[in-house]
């Protein structure tokens, strides 16, 4: 299994988008910003690239509630617990370092107080992007109007960026098309896709589960009642592989696959993930949407075709009265139907703040009833039980 450096960064890229949910785009607005103005000042391409991973990246610390909340009091938690993260992935080392002092302001105002040429000038590039983005990334129609509160913003807190990044951007600003393209919103989402990036890493299978674990370390951690969930149906589902007799790179697509199967909840509030009872229409109807964005997070991966399947059908049922698109049996593979087996045996013998773990006995009585129902298959029920018994 090869997948592209940029497709899985790019991709996992919208997970932190959806997951902050006011802005959509903020991750590849702020990328698109950043990569024009490092060429503007003459960074290399090689300087850029990582400028560009960084800012796809940059707010990936911000993956719990205390975090979210406390992000708009002191910006230097997030900036420290996504440092952290990145230095676990296998990325250039100047990565973290962009994304720890990515709030640093020029003049020392920032939550580090560092100042000047002491932060890096990738930092500074995407703390202007990043800021520029926040400040203006919801703004509606562009016109002379915007135009001229864009430049009197830029003029008012010039203190805050280097004379070199203000001065490219007054210059990229003097370009129609630049500003045209950024509050384009009906291509909004793709904006990091207008500027073209050289990249020819590949990454391997034990890259691609690192980067797996990480994404599903932020949706587990969302909520202390499904800490272990998506490693434990990782777990379960390559286990349920091996035994069908599938060869090890099916199994290890079936293991990310259970990594990232609900990476979509990240666009569904901790209020809702957290509560302690029964959940009422409204919010199931919230809940009911985190398999689309999985598969619409999974699918920007080139490489991924079949993990995305695996991933965003554990909700479908055989006889069509899943979730999100009513698949029946015959539509939905052996290993989609296993990981929806997965997903309700992990469930189960979880303890909730509504309930106690399940032994197995109520487990698996629940299950055969699903199975008698024709929500699971049972010919695979019953396979997957003497796996897992």
């Amino acid at each position: 299994m090869n997948v592209s450096r940029h497709s899985l960064i790019f991709g996992l890229s919208y997970a932190l988008d959806i997951l902050g949910k006011n802005n959509l785009s903020h991750s590849k607005s702020t990328a698109y910003l950043s990569v024009l103005i490092s060429r503007e000042i003459g960074l290399d391409e090689d300087a850029t690239l990582a400028i560009y991973y960084a800012a796809l990246l940059h707010d990936i610390g911000i993956s719990n509630e205390f975090i979210a909340k406390e992000y708009q009091v002191d910006m230097k938690p997030h900036c420290v617990i996504g440092t952290e993260m990145l230095k676990k992935l296998p990325l250039p080392e100047e990565i973290p370092a962009y994304v720890l002092y990515h709030h640093e302001f020029y003049d020392g105002s920032g939550p580090f107080g560092s100042s000047g040429e002491d932060i890096s000038k990738g930092a500074q590039i995407i703390c202007f992007a990043s800021t520029f983005d926040d400040i203006f990334g919801k703004v509606g129609n562009f016109n002379r109007d915007l135009f001229l509160e864009i430049s009197n913003w830029l003029d008012i807190n010039r203190a805050l960026f280097s004379e070199e990044i203000a001065d490219a951007f007054c210059s990229l600003i003097k370009r129609e098309y630049f500003l045209l393209d950024y509050f384009n919103h009906e291509t909004k989402y793709e904006l990091s896709d207008k500027v073209v990036v050289e990249d020819h890493v590949y990454y391997h299978k034990d890259d691609i589960e690192k980067f797996a674990l990480c994404f599903a370390s932020i949706i587990d951690q969302r909520s202390n009642f499904t800490f272990h969930h998506s490693v434990g149906i990782a777990a379960l589902a390559k286990k349920s592989a091996a035994h069908l007799g599938y060869d090890d790179e099916t199994q290890n697509k079936m293991y990310i696959a259970g990594l990232l199967h609900d990476i979509g909840k990240l666009h569904i509030s901790t209020g809702i993930l957290h509560k302690n009872g029964a959940l009422t229409p409204d919010e199931r109807f919230e809940v009911n949407k985190h398999v689309y964005f999985t598969r619409k997070i999974l699918e920007q991966i080139q490489g991924f075709e079949e993990i995305v399947n695996f991933a965003a059908n554990h909700h479908e049922k055989i006889d069509g009265t899943g979730y999100p698109y009513r698949m029946t049996g015959e539509q939905l593979s052996e290993l989609d139907k296993v990981m929806a087996i997965c997903d309700v045996y992990q469930a189960l013998t979880e303890e909730r703040p509504y309930r106690a773990k399940m032994p197995s006995e109520k487990v698996w009585s629940i299950i055969d009833e699903m199975a008698l129902n024709k929500h699971l298959d049972k010919s695979l029920v019953e396979k997957i039980k003497k796996i897992f018994n």
